[in-house]
């Protein structure tokens, strides 16, 4: 009789044993899922278009334009220039503090501000110095060209790209040494 009872209790718990087996191949099962959809994430982010692959693209098209260019003015010579445009060519780059700037609000109670980070493309080291030397003008004009923009001005793409012309422009107003190139907002919110 104690057989018996010992062979019913190895039955009873087998068939209990099953449930937490099943619970743990589902769990690896689950498991083995979500590290799957995070590798072929990880892997669109690799192949989607990055800022700096943006500017290397956009550089190499500038770079045939202007290869076409020499080869028209070259005439008999001819012969395109095949070589890409080198990364020296791009400028240095000069990252500017953050602004938080107060916007027009002409007939509103309520203010309204951007918090943007700007950085300027300048063609060498010289011109560099000058824009961190004049970094005060710099910030103001910045700020001067803030304070004369509505919320809506600054709501559409070609909005913000009159804006960085504006910038562009402004600075290029002051500076000797050589010329802003680009202007690129790297952050860039507004209020309201």
């Amino acid at each position: 009789m104690a057989a018996a009872a010992s062979e019913d209790k190895i039955e009873r718990s087998g068939g209990g044993g099953k449930l937490p087996l099943i619970l743990a191949v589902v769990n690896t099962l689950a498991t083995l899922a979500m590290i799957g959809i995070l590798l072929v994430s990880f892997q669109r982010e690799k192949k989607s278009s990055s800022i700096e692959d943006l500017a290397a693209h956009s550089g190499a098209a500038e770079g045939q334009e202007n290869s076409e260019e020499k080869s028209g003015e070259k005439g008999a010579e001819g012969g395109k220039e095949g070589a890409p445009k080198k990364a020296a060519e791009f400028g240095k780059m000069v990252t500017l503090e953050q602004f938080t700037v107060n916007l027009s609000t002409p007939g509103s109670v309520t203010p309204k501000f951007v918090r943007v980070n700007i950085s300027l493309e300048v063609p060498n080291d010289d011109s560099e110095t000058e824009v961190n030397t004049k970094m005060p003008q710099v910030r103001n004009a910045i700020i001067d060209l803030f304070n004369s923009k509505r919320t809506s001005d600054l709501a559409s793409p070609d909005g913000r790209d009159y804006l960085k012309e504006e910038i562009r422009n402004a600075l290029n107003g002051f500076l000797v040494n050589g010329k802003v190139k680009g202007v690129y907002f790297t952050n860039f919110a507004v209020s309201g």
